[in-house]
Formats: structure tokens, sequence, C-alpha cells
């Protein structure tokens, strides 16, 4: 079995992400469970600027180094020791930055140390990120498949441990998420170590290359997480915690459509990070979309039907709320999907600036719509302002997509004749097995 073909590396990922999104259902109803709304709303608030601050301070290495790798301009181990040295800057840089903002808005809600937890949580959150994008460039997909079941396993059996034998609380299931990305870490160097020399001399040529591709990245990823997250940033200041705990799992819920054309989208960013032409990465991504979007709409459309049983049956009638954040998130969740897709593709062939673009007009959307409906309707108007802002940003992006690929609109939508021959093959393959 070649482990570097796209079709292997897809179903590796599209089965880790099943995994992945079992486990994290089961994380969110324990948490939920023990600690209530209001408990779940002070995890959320907490590691909000942390996560905000790391998707800035990642300093867009993590696909910057894919791109490097799979284009094959520096040697994975030259770079790696460049990686080492923007991880120490960039960590120290947003965990100061953490600190002051904790300080001035934070202090007063929460002690010092239940915010130690997300704090130290940074530096293991970007070397994840860097170590993640040398194996992306190397195409280790399914390595970082298992490092995913690691970092899943690693924090169920920490909110087991801490939240039901120890009853830690908030505290507990804070530290679960940070000692899943430890684990995480230490297999990543596991599996680098085995494949290149981690450290050698820092090459400074190496570091500014890697700093000047990667800041558009961090920047796009920034205004996109901004987008993601700004919602949760208002309602503190709006509503209560048990509020924000009801809207976070809404929140999640909702995403985990996302988790499938993610998996998809990894496996797009390296492949087209190593394509030899830009017409091969545009084939293989407007395939996967044409093939994928009627699924996606028609298991969103079950889960909107399905949606108060599920947070009835998983998470109890304190979130029964949270019915109303789903289905009204979900048009926008369905329709960024597209973005989801056609962005990895893109950003994989070195062409972050145009979610940059997009995506800065569409959080201003986002912040206004905010500011208007949340005073009004609470956690509601929150959903309703993404849900808005994520689906005018996809219509956005599809056609700046369109346009710099030359293609036409249907061209995304319609199942063309070698489309149809690869799924009868497909289909066939497995009536046969």
């Amino acid at each position: 079995m070649n482990r570097n073909n796209t079709l292997v590396q897809m179903i590796s990922s599209v089965g880790t992400k099943f995994v992945v999104l079992f486990g994290s259902l089961v994380v969110s109803i324990i948490t939920a469970r023990v600690l209530g709304p209001e408990g779940k709303g002070v995890v959320t608030s907490i590691f909000v600027i942390p996560n905000l601050l790391v998707s800035l301070a990642d300093l867009g290495i993590r696909q910057s180094t894919a791109y490097f790798i799979g284009k094959k301009i520096y040697e994975p181990k030259k770079i790696y020791s460049s990686i080492f040295t923007l991880w120490t800057l960039t960590s120290v840089l947003a965990v100061g930055f953490t600190v002051i903002y904790y300080y001035f808005f934070m202090v007063p809600k929460y002690d010092w140390l239940l915010l130690a937890i997300p704090l130290g949580a940074i530096p293991i959150l970007l070397l994840n990120k860097y170590n993640e994008g040398v194996m992306l460039g190397l195409q280790k997909i399914l390595a970082i498949n298992v490092k995913q079941i690691i970092n899943l396993m690693t924090q169920i059996s920490a909110v087991i441990l801490l939240l039901l034998v120890f009853n830690l609380d908030v505290y507990g299931a804070a530290l679960s998420s940070l000692l899943a990305g430890i684990f995480a870490v230490i297999f990543s160097f596991i599996v680098l170590k085995s494949v290149i020399k981690i450290f050698s001399s820092v090459d400074l040529k190496i570091t500014k290359d890697l700093y000047t591709k990667g800041i558009l990245y961090a920047l796009a990823l920034f205004i996109l997480n901004l987008n993601y997250k700004i919602d949760i940033v208002f309602l503190e200041y709006f509503v209560s915690s048990n509020d924000i705990g009801v809207y976070s799992v809404g929140v999640t819920l909702s995403e985990l459509i996302w988790q499938i054309p993610s998996a998809m989208g990894m496996v797009l960013f390296s492949k087209s990070a190593n394509s030899k032409t830009n017409a091969e990465a545009v084939s293989r991504s407007t395939r996967l979309l044409r093939m994928s979007w009627i699924p996606i709409i028609v298991c969103s459309m079950l889960f909107w039907w399905l949606s108060p049983f599920i947070i009835n049956l998983l998470f109890g009638a304190a979130f029964s709320e949270a019915t109303s954040i789903i289905r009204l998130l979900l048009p926008g969740i369905v329709a960024m999907v597209l973005f989801k897709l056609l962005n990895a593709d893109l950003a994989g062939r070195g062409f972050p600036i145009f979610a940059l673009k997009v995506y800065l007009l569409v959080l201003v959307i986002n912040v206004i719509l905010n500011l208007i409906l949340i005073p009004v309707i609470g956690i509601n108007g929150a959903a309703i302002s993404s849900s808005i802002s994520y689906t005018i940003g996809a219509i956005l992006f599809t056609f700046a997509y369109i346009k710099h690929s030359s293609l036409k609109l249907l061209q995304l939508f319609i199942l063309d004749n070698n489309d149809k021959h690869l799924i009868i093959s497909f289909l066939k393959k497995i009536f046969r097995k």
C-alpha cells in the first residue's frame, strides 16, 4: 500500500476524523454534564484569547514549512532548527500578551492558578502546529492522523480521571486539554526524529524566508479565527457564563459538520504543496468538492431535524437552548465547506492572500452584526451574526477562487464524466469485496 496515495490518505484522514468526532463528543458530554452550563462557559472563556494569539503567533510557520519542504526548496533538517528558534520567540511573546490581557480583563473573575493552565498550553499548541507543518511537507498524513488519535485518547483519559475521579471541576477540564497537547508533541518528536535530524545549525536566511512566507498565512489564519471566536469575546461582556456554556455546546456540535471537509482539506493542502502544476491541484480540489457537497447538505438537514433530540439525550435539559444555536448556525456552517476545501488548495500552492482579503471584510461585518444583535437577543444574536458572515465569506471566496483558477461556477458543483467514472469504479470495488 502506497501511504502517499491520495485516496489512502483521504480514507485514513476521514476515518480518523470520525473517531475524533466521536471522542470529542464524549469529552464534551462529560464536561457539560459534570460542569454544567456555567462551568462549561468558564472553560470556553479562558481559552479564547490564548487560542486566538496562537493563531497569530504561529506566524504561518506550519503552512510555510509545508510549502518549502513540499516544493523541495530547503532540506527538512535545516528548516527545523529555524522553526525551533521562531517557536521560542513566539511562545514568549504570546504568553506575555496573554498575561497582560488576563491581568486587565479576567483576574477579577478567575484566579491565576486557573489561568496558568491556558498560559502553559500556548507553547505546547505552537510547537504542535510547527511539528505538523514539517509532517505535512513530508506527506506524513498517516502519522498526523495517529497524533490526533493520541491527542484524543489522552484527553478522554484525563477528563475521566480529573473530572470523574478527582472532581477537579474547571481545573480538570482545562488540564485535560494541556495534557493532550503534551502527549501529541512527544509523539511528533518521535516521528520526526526517525526521518530527519531535528537539531542542527540555524540558517538565518531560512528563518527569514519562513517568516516572510508565513506571515500572510498567519494573518489569514488569525482573521479566520477571529471570525470564529469574536462572538465569544463579545458574549463575555453581554451575557452570563451560563449562556456562554450553552452557546459553546451549540457551536461545538454545529462545527462537527466541518470535520470531514477539514480532514480532506489537510490532505489537499499537502498535495497542493507538492503538486507539479496548478492545473493538477485545481482538478483535485474541485473534484473533491463536486463529490462531497450533496452528502454534506443531506447530513446537515438531518442534523437540523435531530438536534433537539441529540441535545436533550447527550447534554440534558440544561442545554436545551443550544438547539436554536445549532439551527441558526447551520446555513453558515454548510456554506463554509466551500471555503474549507478551496482554501486548502490555494493555501497549499502559496496563496493565502485570498483568504486574508475576503475574511478581513467579513470580520468587519461580523463585528458590526454582533454589536447590534447580541445586546438585543443574546446568544441567538451571536449565532445569526456568525451564520450571515460565514455565508458572505464563503460566497466571496468561491468567486475569488473561480476567477483565479479560470473556472466556471458550475464546474464546482456538477459532476463530470470522469467523476462519474471514479464513483462507479469505487462502488464496484466495494461491492466486489
